[in-house]
């Protein structure tokens, strides 16, 4: 077994652990939503303006909004140009070795949207540490413990969750 071989399995176990600890009931709803933080994969970003419409869901400036990106891809844009993260960022049983990662965990936003594929294990780990008031992501039985809200979309369908988001924050009183 290679080391990134090794890396990936002890982040795993290190993620299931933790996941059976959680007990999902530990966190506040948020007054107002005044801070996002969003996880998004690079694939999707490069195909679709998140800040954008996030903006115009939570009518707020875009420098309110922080955008963490999981790059699974080699590109050049999105490194130079967004807050990045790879598997390689983290060390043996799951141990965040970057500091933006670190500091997008530790930061207590309002509201964390994680866009990514639900079975993203560096993704849901990152979300799973955060300090985040209240944590939304896809559909998924497994990871009910995460979040505090997940929207049942087929496939990745960034447009239809965000409708299903504002209609659902809205009724929470979240957003007007």
């Amino acid at each position: 077994m290679n080391l990134s071989g090794l890396r990936r399995k002890t982040t795993a176990h290190y993620y299931e652990k933790l996941l059976k600890k959680v007990d999902g009931k530990n966190r506040e709803m948020p007054r107002a939503i005044l801070r996002v933080g969003v996880l998004a994969d690079s694939r999707l970003f490069g195909s679709y303006d998140i800040s954008r419409s996030l903006s115009q869901i939570f009518d707020m400036p875009n420098n309110r909004i922080d955008i963490l990106i999981f790059e699974n891809l080699k590109d050049d844009y999105v490194k130079q140009h967004f807050n990045t993260f790879t598997e390689k960022d983290f060390g043996m049983y799951g141990k965040i070795k970057v500091p933006n990662v670190t500091d997008f965990i530790e930061h207590r936003f309002d509201i964390l949207i994680n866009y990514c594929n639900e079975k993203s294990m560096y993704t849901n780990l990152v979300a799973l540490k955060s300090r985040a008031k209240f944590k939304i992501g896809f559909a998924d039985s497994d990871l009910q413990k995460i979040y505090d809200f997940m929207v049942a979309v087929d496939g990745n369908k960034i447009d239809i969750f965000n409708e299903e988001l504002c209609k659902y924050l809205k009724i929470l009183k979240l957003i007007e």
